[in-house]
């Protein structure tokens, strides 16, 4: 009995073996195919599909012989079994870039060659009776349902009806659910348009939990319906104990389906992803969400913990003026669900001070809360069972001194700076005046610089469908023009004035904007729904972000602004370089309320000039260092949004040249690299045409040709690479030129940036920098002069 076990086993492993080395010999086929169908691809277009034609009829050729046991003088005997069909299936998958539109294009003309190849050689009757097999048309249903693009090509070749491919849709759908393959069953769906027969539950709730984030968000992306029942997910655990949450996922950890920390979803760790939600993804993609509509939890949790803010900075830290704090309580307690109002009541009253409980008997006097009602916390109910006298004639005082003087508008001409009545302030709060402001904006005289700052409504108080925009300050002709857009939004002017405004100042090629931290000024900015619908982020280039500009000085050099300090806020630089003290006092201001303050219209209009006098003086030392600095290049640099990462690095990672450029322009002069790797019949590009990123694996080769003055971004890290990356699949003007070196790394990187221009250099580690250089410069035909080199101090 044993021996027959034993012979059993070695048989079935025989024959496993024998299976493999079959499957090995046939890919080998296939990928040896798929090069050559790939070297054609780079032939000229006009005569690529003849050739392809021509090809295909010789694979099909080639595998009829084969599977008849017969082969041609120039083939080797055929080592596994043939099937013709079957080879035509498989080789779909292995076509070169068979996603692109130019792989879709020869998937389609290789089936229309099987076709013809069919009728040519009239072999259609033989091939169906001795090689079409359920298997075969199985597989192929299975080609029908993952590609629809071919699906009726493929039904002609193998007869079956439309009901035959959607039966089989829906049973390998079936089946990827049951083996919990979510990822593959939400690609399916997709592809085949069948995203509304499902539920969140049944296929969003998956892929969340298997942490398959980029398929959720193209889920998200299609269906307005998951977008609330995500947020509706999310919202359910808002306040609720760790227990509560993690006994919700207690069943689907019983089926083996959680594959991510259920941390994610407790406290605080939960309302921060649900804020980089709404501020993320939802306003990229324009979602159709409202946090007070959409996630109720999450906006009463918000406002009960902007209340405690407030109490604390006033109360506990004595930061915040009285003034500041009513305007903000005041707005806060007005949006708030009920509960969260009385939870602030209680919040005060059971700290136990005084002057606390005298705040919640005030906002309950104020608001005409009923002091019978029974959600009052129990503290205060007792109160006014028996007040005492004392607290309620100091409720009374603070009634008095916070409503007895009401707010007016303000009407004086104020000034920047008071005392010399410089710099003249005028608000612009009607269509009428806003459109005069755009009649100032073209007609300024070229090269006019515009200092510009804005002010946001409070966060807690605005939600996705509200533009955060509170105020823009623009400083040019020595006076300050300050737009208010919460009046502006509630007179509802039109959308074409708002338009025209946007042109006037950022599409002029007059003026250039000036402004701190751009990236956050433009994402308020675009919070305005005539301009987001109108135009992009990235379309804007007439500004100079003064914080990017001074990031990459520092990064560039250091002791050109020799700052004492690391930080690049704005109060430490004005200090540094002004020699002035901000005081900052007013941004904590709720810029949302009307009418504004003396002091917070000043304030706001202060910045716009700081702003614009910081750059000046930015600039003026920096054009003491313009023989070792490319100072239009800087600038250009700091039309980004992209943001420049802070972290340590070695003093002597600074130095961006490898070798002096004066030494190396005479190695590759001397060796005429220019002259032997230039193509006379094209077109000359000057070094700093080129845009260019490295790979980790390759920063001395992009600091030697950014010595040659080639534009090279040289990322600190993966991380700061990844992020670069990231930014160049949305933002036109950061497209580059990719080095790096064949690796599982670069495989990774194309996977992920189909769309990008790859430069490989080969075997990088035994070569010398020149010939690297060279290599590199084999891609392109360069006109390198002496005077490009990068000089430095």
């Amino acid at each position: 009995m044993s021996h027959v076990q034993e012979s059993t086993s070695s048989d079935s492993t025989q024959e496993k073996q024998f299976f493999n080395a079959q499957r090995q010999l046939k890919y080998k086929t296939l990928d040896d195919r798929a090069k050559i169908v790939k070297e054609i691809m780079k032939t000229e277009e006009g005569d690529r599909k003849e050739k392809l034609r021509i090809t295909f009829f010789e694979f099909f050729d080639e595998d009829f012989r084969k599977s008849r046991n017969i082969t041609s003088e120039h083939e080797e005997e055929c080592q596994y079994e043939t099937n013709v069909y079957e080879m035509m299936i498989l080789f779909i998958s292995s076509i070169p870039d068979r996603k692109k539109e130019a792989g879709k294009n020869v998937a389609q003309w290789f089936l229309e060659s099987f076709m013809n190849w069919i009728s040519s050689r009239n072999i259609g009757e033989e091939l169906k009776n001795t090689q079409l097999t359920e298997r075969t048309k199985e597989s192929s249903k299975k080609c029908c349902v993952r590609e629809p693009a071919f699906s009726d090509s493929l039904r002609k070749i193998f007869d079956y009806s439309e009901d035959d491919i959607l039966d089989k849709r829906e049973r390998m759908i079936k089946e990827m659910f049951e083996n919990q393959q979510y990822k593959e069953a939400s690609e399916l769906i997709i592809k085949h348009g069948l995203v509304d027969e499902y539920t969140f539950e049944q296929l969003v709730l998956p892929l969340i939990l298997c942490d398959k984030c980029q398929i959720v968000d193209e889920l998200l992306k299609l269906s307005s319906r998951f977008q609330k029942d995500y947020l509706k997910f999310l919202d359910g655990f808002v306040g609720k104990t760790d227990e509560v949450v993690d006994s919700f996922f207690k069943p689907y950890e019983q089926k083996g389906m959680v594959k991510i920390n259920l941390n994610r979803f407790h406290g605080k760790s939960l309302t921060t992803f649900i804020q980089k939600f709404f501020n993320g993804i939802a306003k990229q993609c324009h979602f159709d969400v409202d946090e007070r509509r959409d996630t109720p939890f999450f906006e009463a949790y918000m406002k009960g913990k902007a209340l405690k803010y407030y109490c604390m900075q006033r109360f506990e830290l004595k930061v915040m003026a009285d003034e500041l704090y009513f305007e903000h309580t005041k707005n806060t307690l007005k949006q708030s669900p009920i509960d969260t109002v009385f939870y602030y009541f209680g919040l005060l009253w059971d700290s136990g001070f005084v002057e606390r409980r005298i705040e919640a008997l005030f906002w309950i006097r104020y608001l005409n809360i009923p002091t019978n009602t029974h959600q009052l916390p129990y503290g205060i109910g007792q109160f006014y069972r028996n007040p005492d006298p004392k607290l309620t004639a100091e409720v009374e005082r603070l009634l008095a001194l916070r409503t007895e003087i009401p707010q007016t508008e303000i009407t004086e001409q104020l000034f920047v700076y008071e005392e010399e009545q410089k710099c003249p302030i005028t608000i612009v709060k009607n269509g009428e005046e806003l459109e005069e402001l755009c009649r100032e904006l073209d007609t300024v005289e070229e090269g006019t610089y515009i200092g510009y700052d804005s002010e946001f409504k409070p966060g807690h108080l605005t939600d996705s469908s509200i533009s955060r925009m509170a105020t823009i300050q623009l400083f040019f002709n020595e006076k300050v023009f300050l737009v208010d857009c919460v009046i502006l939004e509630k007179i509802d002017i039109s959308e074409g004035m708002w338009k025209k405004f946007f042109e006037s100042l950022f599409h002029s090629k007059k003026l250039t904007v000036i402004g701190f931290d751009m990236k956050n000024d433009m994402e308020a900015l675009f919070t305005v729904r005539p301009i987001r619908d109108d135009f992009r982020q990235e379309d804007v280039k007439n500004f100079i972000c003064v914080k990017r500009f001074v990031e990459i000085l520092n990064e560039y050099d250091a002791s050109i602004l020799s700052l004492t300090k690391k930080s690049c806020r704005l109060i430490t630089l004005v200090e540094e370089l002004l020699n002035l003290t901000m005081d900052k006092t007013e941004q904590t201001g709720n810029w949302q309320c009307r009418p504004l303050r003396k002091n917070q219209i000043v304030y706001a209009s202060l910045d716009a000039v700081i702003v614009l006098d910081l750059f000046r003086k930015i600039f003026e030392i920096v054009k003491q260092y313009e023989k070792q600095v490319e100072i239009d290049k800087l600038l250009d640099e700091s039309r980004s949004f992209v943001i420049v990462k802070k972290e340590k690095v070695k003093k002597e990672t600074k130095v961006l040249t490898a070798s002096p450029w004066e030494n190396m322009y005479e190695v590759i002069n001397a060796t005429r690299i220019l002259r032997v790797h230039r193509d006379p019949t094209k077109p000359l590009q000057r070094p700093s045409e080129l845009k260019i990123i490295v790979d980790t694996m390759v920063l001395g080769t992009g600091k030697n040709l950014r010595l040659l003055g080639i534009d090279v971004f040289i990322p600190r890290d993966a991380s700061e690479l990844q992020k670069y990356l990231l930014g160049m699949k949305t933002l036109a003007n950061e497209q580059r030129s990719i080095i790096t070196v064949p690796s599982k790394s670069y495989e990774a990187m194309k996977a992920e940036n189909p769309n990008a221009h790859f430069i490989l250099l080969q075997d990088v580690y035994n070569k010398q920098w020149l010939d690297l250089v060279t290599d590199f410069l084999d891609q392109f035909n360069l006109d390198i002069r002496k005077e490009d080199g990068l000089k430095r101090k």
